[in-house]
């Protein structure tokens, strides 16, 4: 292997189970750091703002939001997947090349997104029925989030290329300083100039740009040391080639990841047909269940990562050891979390709520209905994370698009309009319900193409090798 590989993690050799921990756990304390900042905003806006619409207005923006930062996420992810095979393979050249040619993409998509969301955001929000009584707040938030959007772009795509490589406590650092930053600048802005929804988004888009330059830095100094993924502005390019190969994985991960946003735009529609105290209550609950989804979650990013490395490598025998150690981590820690947070679930969800409010025990009570039956069920969502990223580690972009498209969104989309309107489930639980059940459903689907996929890898390798 090229010797500018050897000193990061490679993941080709030596024990597994452990190193996915290791590997996962700064994923984990990012993607949380990261949760409890979005959860600062709604907590000061909640509480500080005195302004009892500003919450439900930050939270009814959350799944539009989503659509246009998880397309970027998605070519993030083909960006991760690229440079983990080139990396395992030790092309330390093309890995230079792809490093400059997605960061050079990132930042002109990423400014592209901005300039769509800015157009889309009031049609979009009356479209998903927000109220009238939270309509301009909530336009006026999603347009701010927007400027956000290129410094996003740029730090995801640099944080993935980081993980790709086996550098996952870098992000870490990075999102654990600029969040303080975050949470500072919303107390500023809410209590001290009075500000409220547009105080918090402000607050946000600082954050992400200190993120993004902090990143950038970060990889510069690896090309100062001789590293084929640091960063040089003088080697910024646009490689076509290596766009279509990053764009081959992206964009069907990212289209994934924007179908379950317009699903979830689907059900924020539908959930916005019921009082403002469930709309607050929806967005608490989610806030609070994105903790343990984002800690199952480093899990999918380390099968991900550990099988796209071991199969540039061709070392496929390894590949079954990552994809049954990551299900099995995803569920212990899915299940931990999930009930620790049910247990102080109460007491997590009143930080939210401004004590005055006269609404406060609807809202604790909605808020408690929803997160015992995701929290109770989330490893499920887990699992079908993981068979996913390592799907994508052995070079397949379309098919675990497809099995989301079908299982997943196809699902809450036929939930939304033929089993949320029977008497019987036309309440929040009835509409949660299918949570559980298009997770479940996919999981299966999920499992049995990924031990497919590695038959069929084996056995073109063994032929090769004979």
């Amino acid at each position: 292997m090229n010797s500018k590989l050897k000193t990061k993690k490679n993941f080709t050799e030596g024990p597994i189970f452990f190193r996915i921990t290791l590997f996962a756990i700064p994923i984990m304390l990012t993607g949380i750091l990261q949760v409890c900042y979005g959860m600062a905003d709604n907590i000061v806006v909640g509480r500080f703002s005195g302004d009892t619409t500003a919450l439900p207005a930050v939270g009814s923006t959350g799944t539009l939001v989503n659509l246009i930062l998880n397309l970027l996420l998605g070519c993030a992810a083909g960006t991760s997947v690229v440079v983990a095979q080139l990396y395992g393979a030790g092309q330390s050249k093309r890995v230079e090349r792809t490093v400059h040619t997605a960061l050079t993409f990132s930042l002109f998509a990423g400014i592209f997104m901005a300039l769509l969301g800015l157009v889309i955001s009031r049609p979009m929000l009356t479209l998903m029925g927000t109220k009238p009584e939270i309509l301009d707040k909530a336009v006026l938030y999603f347009r701010i989030i927007c400027a956000g959007i290129p410094a996003s772009a740029v730090y995801n795509f640099g944080a993935a290329v980081l993980r790709s490589v086996g550098d996952s406590k870098k992000p870490l650092i990075i999102l654990s300083s600029t969040g303080i930053i975050n949470v500072a600048l919303n107390l500023v802005f809410v209590i001290l100039c009075n500000m409220t929804v547009e105080g918090v988004a402000l607050a946000t888009i600082v954050s992400q740009y200190a993120s993004a330059v902090w990143v950038i830095l970060a990889l510069a100094r690896y090309e100062g040391r001789g590293e084929c993924y640091g960063f040089s502005f003088r080697k910024l390019c646009f490689d076509v080639t290596l766009i279509k190969r990053i764009l081959r994985y992206g964009i069907p991960t990212g289209l994934q990841s924007a179908m379950f946003s317009v699903s979830n735009m689907l059900l924020q529609s539908a959930v916005n047909t019921f009082p403002t105290t469930t709309v607050a209550a929806n967005t608490i609950a989610g806030n609070i269940d994105g903790l343990t989804y984002t800690a199952i979650n480093s899990f999918a990013q380390a099968a991900m990562t550990f099988t796209g490395q071991n199969y540039g490598a061709g070392k496929v025998e390894r590949i079954k050891k990552v994809m049954i150690f990551t299900v099995l981590q995803t569920i212990i820690v899915g299940v931990l979390i999930g009930q620790i947070e049910l247990l102080f679930g109460k007491q997590i969800a009143m930080l939210y709520i401004d004590p005055s409010d006269p609404n406060k025990p609807i809202i604790l009570d909605t808020t408690m209905k929803i997160i015992t039956l995701l929290l109770s069920t989330y490893f499920i969502c887990g699992i079908m994370d993981c068979m996913s990223g390592a799907l994508r580690g052995m070079g397949y972009s379309i098919l675990p698009m497809l099995i989301s498209l079908s299982s997943i969104c196809g699902l809450r989309i036929l939930w939304v309009f033929f089993v949320f309107p029977l008497e019987r489930m036309n309440n929040i639980m009835g509409l949660f319900t299918c949570y559980p059940v298009t997770w479940g459903t996919a999981s299966v689907i999920f499992i049995v193409f990924a031990v497919f996929a590695y038959r069929k890898l084996k056995k073109a390798l063994s032929k090769s090798t004979n």
